[in-house]
């Protein structure tokens, strides 16, 4: 189970919220029209589902490739140490595709034995280059789930602001299983929860060191 008193995610959302909100343009007589916020393209989150569709009684292959970093997050991925273990850090990434579809990955990272396991991986997965359309749902918790996911490479630089790395997820709750192979690359960003006594908790979002 997370110690962290807000969800990765959550914390997130503030800072993408407080991110919109200052860059918001001005309006009418005071200032000129802002201007459009567009999503940014940064790393990667993609791969390859593979598996049987035992409705149509046939083998199916997904793939999908997002880049883009999503405007109510704002940034593209980030690293935060665990504040009852240190030598353990959690690294969070999310990326959306052009036209639909997401994946998010967050996983735990110990330092000294250089080990990686997943926490949470969801998806929405799209392929639109298919005819009609597919759409692959993915939702994995590592402490509750039935399936298996496990990371099979994963490079973190040495000032620790970029992370590339390759995952392996099996649905063992399907008969017969589905697997889906995924590979990510993203810069992260040291997300540092803090709190002064009688205050709060904030968040102090800082490039990794």
């Amino acid at each position: 189970m997370r110690n962290l008193s807000m969800p990765i995610w959550a914390l997130l959302a503030v800072l993408g919220a407080s991110l919109l909100w200052s860059c918001r343009g001005k309006e009418g007589p005071q200032g000129p029209p802002g201007q459009n916020l567009t999503r940014s393209q940064e790393g990667y989150i993609r791969g390859t589902v593979k598996g049987r569709d035992t409705t149509r009684n046939q083998d199916f292959q997904l793939s999908f490739n997002y880049t883009y970093v999503s405007t109510w997050i704002s940034t593209s991925g980030t690293l935060t140490p665990q504040s009852n273990d240190l030598d353990t850090i959690e690294i969070s990434i999310f990326r959306e595709g052009e036209r639909g579809g997401y994946m998010s990955i967050e996983l735990r990272h110990k330092k000294s034995t250089n080990t990686t396991w997943v926490t949470n991986l969801y998806g929405d997965l799209l392929d639109i280059s298919s005819s009609p359309a597919s759409r692959y749902r993915l939702n994995y918790y590592s402490p509750f789930s039935q399936d298996t996911a496990y990371v099979t490479s994963l490079t973190l630089t040495e000032d620790n602001t970029l992370v590339r790395g390759q995952l392996v997820y099996v649905k063992r709750s399907k008969t017969p299983a589905d697997t889906a192979t995924v590979e990510f690359f993203s810069r992260v960003y040291r997300l540092v929860p803090y709190q002064r006594q009688g205050q709060a908790q904030k968040v102090l979002l800082q490039q990794a060191q």
